[in-house]
């Protein structure tokens, strides 16, 4: 039975936020700081004189290249010129090498190639067998050069060809995994081959002695063994990992944890239903349809639409982690190629290869998706931000040149579908501020020299259309185009409230540690979140560094002494100039090191250049990122300065060595990602580290605001949805406002409608925060300690989350700027309302008993702190909530 409440509040309520405002942290304000790069002098920096350098161009060598080796304490830095110390070495003693390692140790050294006569071309090296005086020997295949050849993201091996530019030098970096058995003195050679030239035989004596090595040396950072990471293929499974369940297949029909996937005789989905209640938890008697109709893939030519005949769907492999397919469809001008694969996340990719049969002019190349109205009740993307679907024809076109936008979300909160539209040649593109140095490729098939794009139709008969179309071309006999496309159900998995409830965050910027563990404790956090820039964490994305490797775990130990658990910050966007295998990634290239003008570049952060040690020492080729000074601690007066890493590269598994080494060694409890180069099968590959031996581990993702002509105008969560299905909780939209509509906060701002819950950042009303169960992080946005301890004495950990978009949600108000949202414990009940304008607004509460559970007999607004002045509540009147402000009210039986 449903019964008014009516309801008056006789006390003047904290309704401003700025009334309850907390100072938060701005990363930016650090920018600020001076220091210098910190580092001892080497004297690979010294180039050769002209007079030594002309005195060893006399010999003329035969090959027309000269070899030099190195140890891996010597790192090859010049790239135009040679060190004087080449110059001073004698012509037998370039080409032969001598080193000492421990047994078990992964042993690095270098081969500079220096070809001042000619370029060269398709440079490779073979290695021998290594054989001691025993007899003993180390085998050729533990040899590698990271330069030539290695082990992609995906496990698979590949090789490099090698081109050194005529007055260039390359170096080779070489790894030797020397077996924990060995001992003695090993010989052998590498032979450097050059198309054309004739080869370079270097002699190598490698002297094993001593302890065994503990991690193939991994533990120190200046041996450089931890190159051998850039191969590292752990994370790699046919395995679902948590929350997920094998995917299975009858028929056509694919399930997976959330749902289920017809597939049509095409190759493309005919229906997708999710089981998804309205709070995100799994109901499988809840059937929310996605699609009106099947997914159509159409070409039109003057004749009009082609009629392809679709053979039979053809399951191609099975496994718990993945179901692929393909499909034909054909006429006389036509061939439609559809090669589908599903993951367990509810992820899909569909590689659509159309081959015409002869010269024809067509008229357009489409995909047309019919949304359910339910599920096209939100939008986001394609220029828009997240909220409700506005109720007009959208109508977009590609511009890769401003616009960091190639997909699009619809869906309502417990069922949507997410499209991502790309070709053959999709790179992953740079995200903040860095889009202009590392745009979007334009898809060949779908931009059609920007003829393509997107039209979203307003609802017809329950169906809303989504149309992505390419436009007029003419296509010769043999001449394929890829069509390719990804897609995302959500939501990713269900929301865990019962956790989100009792983890809780410690995050602060000081540059010293020391008060975390105690502040921390004062607070009632659980967690603390170790960001860079601090006394035990000094250098962006490389919390192994062997400054500060002993002092970040010995405050781990020491925090999980004192009962809490430590994440760390760890991207993969910004790599620091103090690694010590700088100089080694810089010889792959642009591989990680991301390609870009150098002392050239400006960016919104460098508006005057680059530090100037990297216009001093990288010069060219490389895009500058983030920097740091501290002003106080150990690394007082030092300056922390980092380049862009290359997306998709063998960095990621560097990333996630690092990740295993630091779960292993510093017992690390999960780690905190900021705007990211990750893909999803890279974190998934974390998630099975993070998992592996079954403690929970978390995995937050934090966006700056994209929607800016910066970053390319996109929508800030949207760049990271397919790496949701592995992520704990978002805090997504530095730089949003609270001032942002309802819809705007639950699509991209609360994580719900793709099953997470998220923090606030600068969208400081804890109020709207409440609504959809958003707090903010101690003390780097806010101080929820206040909301914590009204969490507890609620219970809120035990409680079911009914928000105001939820059908159930037992308690609504008649005014719809005043949002509700009811978190139901037992006989106890927290409602949350939130004005979502400048204005005073007046309601009624309309409670729904059943809806409920019980009848409440009490209602109060519980006292919190800086937020709302606790008292008895009466319900006669109506109530009237200050603009921007809220109430929290309690109700028991």
């Amino acid at each position: 039975m449903k019964i008014k409440l009516l309801t008056v509040l006789s006390l003047v309520l904290l309704c401003s936020v700025g009334m309850y405002a907390q100072e938060i942290t701005n990363a930016f304000e650090d920018l600020n700081r001076k220091g210098t790069v910190s580092e001892s002098d080497s004297e690979m920096r010294k180039a050769a004189t002209v007079e030594a350098v002309e005195k060893l161009l006399k010999e003329q060598p035969e090959r027309k290249y000269y070899c030099f080796t190195e140890d891996r304490m010597h790192d090859i830095r010049l790239s135009n010129a040679i060190p004087q110390r080449w110059t001073d070495r004698s012509k037998a003693s370039r080409t032969e090498f001598a080193g000492t390692c421990a047994p078990g140790e992964f042993y690095t050294w270098q081969i500079g190639v220096f070809a001042p006569f000619v370029s060269l071309n398709d440079v490779s090296v073979v290695f021998s067998n290594m054989v001691n005086e025993k007899g003993q020997s180390i085998k050729s295949s533990a040899i590698n050069c990271f330069n030539t050849s290695g082990t992609d993201t995906n496990g698979k091996p590949f090789v490099k060809k090698i081109e050194i530019t005529k007055g260039n030098v390359q170096p080779l970096w070489i790894g030797v995994d020397v077996p924990a058995s060995c001992s003695g003195t090993y010989r052998g050679k590498v032979t450097v081959i050059a198309k054309g030239m004739l080869p370079t035989e270097v002699m190598v004596t490698l002297t094993v002695e001593g302890n065994r090595v503990v991690n193939h040396g991994d533990n120190e950072g200046w041996r450089k063994s931890r190159l051998r990471w850039l191969n590292f293929s752990l994370g790699n499974s046919d395995q679902p990992t948590a929350p997920y369940i094998p995917v299975g297949i009858n028929k056509q029909t694919i399930t997976y944890l959330g749902g289920e996937v017809q597939l049509s005789n095409s190759g493309f989905p005919r229906q997708i239903t999710t089981h998804y209640d309205q709070s995100n938890q799994l109901d499988l008697s809840a059937a929310n349809r996605i699609l009106n109709g099947e997914m159509k893939f159409i070409i039109e030519t003057e004749s009009g639409i082609e009629h392809l005949t679709p053979g039979r769907l053809k399951i191609t492999r099975t496994s718990p982690s993945q179901i692929s397919w393909e499909a034909i469809q054909k006429n006389k001008n036509f061939t439609v190629t559809c090669k589908g694969n599903f993951v367990f996340d509810g992820s899909s990719s569909f590689n659509v290869e159309v081959k015409a049969a002869k010269n024809i002019f067509v008229k357009d190349i489409r995909l047309e998706v019919p949304y359910t109205s339910f599920a096209s009740k939100y939008l986001m993307g394609l220029g828009r931000e997240g909220g409700n679907r506005p109720d007009e024809l959208i109508h977009w076109k590609w511009n890769v040149d401003k616009n960091h936008q190639d997909k699009v979300w619809m869906g309502n909160v417990n069922a949507g579908l997410n499209i991502t539209f790309k070709d053959q040649n999709y790179k992953r593109p740079l995200v903040n501020i860095y889009y202009a140095l590392g745009k979007l490729v334009l898809p060949t098939s779908w931009g059609n020299e920007n003829k393509g794009g997107i039209d979203i139709t307003q609802e017809v008969e329950g169906a809303v259309w989504l149309k992505a179309y390419s436009g007029e071309r003419s296509m010769t006999k043999g001449e394929t185009l890829c069509y390719n496309f990804n897609t995302l159900i959500t939501p990713v998995k269900p929301i865990n409230l019962n956790l989100h409830a009792q983890e809780r965050f410690y995050h602060s910027n000081s540059d010293l540690s020391e008060q975390y563990i105690p502040a921390a404790k004062a607070a009632g956090a659980n967690i603390i979140n170790i960001h860079h820039k601090k006394d035990i964490y000094p250098f962006i994305n490389y919390p192994y560094s062997d400054e500060s490797a002993t002092d970040l775990k010995n405050f781990i130990s020491k925090a999980h002494k004192n009962a809490l658990k430590v994440r760390l910050y760890y991207t993969t966007r910004e790599l620091t100039v103090k690694i010590p295998e700088l100089w080694a990634l810089r010889s792959l290239g642009s591989e990680v090191i991301h390609d870009g003008p150098g002392k050239d570049a400006r960016t919104l952060i460098h508006s005057n250049g680059p530090n100037e040690w990297l216009n001093k020492n990288l010069t060219t080729h490389f895009i500058p990122a983030w920097y740091n000074a501290f002003k106080e601690g150990k690394y007082k007066g030092d300056m922390d300065i980092s380049v862009i890493t290359t997306p998709d590269s063998r960095w990621n598994n560097y990333y996630l060595a690092g990740l295993d080494w630091m779960i292993k060694n510093m017992e690390m409890d999960g780690v905190y990602i900021d705007d990211s180069a990750l893909d999803s099968k890279t974190l998934q590959r974390a998630r099975r580290i993070l998992d592996a031996d079954g403690k929970r581990r978390l995995v937050d993702i934090h966006s700056w605001n994209h929607n800016n002509q910066w970053a390319g105008y996109a929508n800030s969560l949207h760049i990271y949805l397919d790496l949701l299905p592995y992520v704990d909780r978002t805090w997504i939209g530095e730089g949003f406002s609270a001032q942002n509509s309802s819809d705007f906060w639950l699509v991209e701002m609360s994580g719900i409608p793709f099953g997470l819950m998220s923090e606030t950042l600068d969208a400081k009303n804890q109020f709207r925060g409440m609504v959809y169960g958003m707090l903010p992080r101690l003390p780097w946005s806010g101080n929820p300690v206040a909301m914590w301890n009204l969490w507890d004495e609620f219970g809120m950990k035990n409680a079911r989350m009914y928000g105001y978009w939820d059908s159930r949600c037992p308690v609504q108000t008649s005014n719809e700027n005043l949002r509700s949202t009811v978190y139901v414990n037992g006989n106890k009940a927290l409602i949350v309302i939130a004005n979502w304008t400048d204005l005073p607004q007046n309601a009624k509460f309309i409670v729904d008993e059943k809806l409920l559970g019980f009848t409440p007999s009490k209602a109060s607004l519980p006292e919190i702190d800086k937020l709302q002045w606790g008292g008895g509540f009466n319900w006669k009147r109506n109530v009237e909530v200050m603009g921007r402000g809220g109430l929290i009210i309690l109700l028991e039986k």
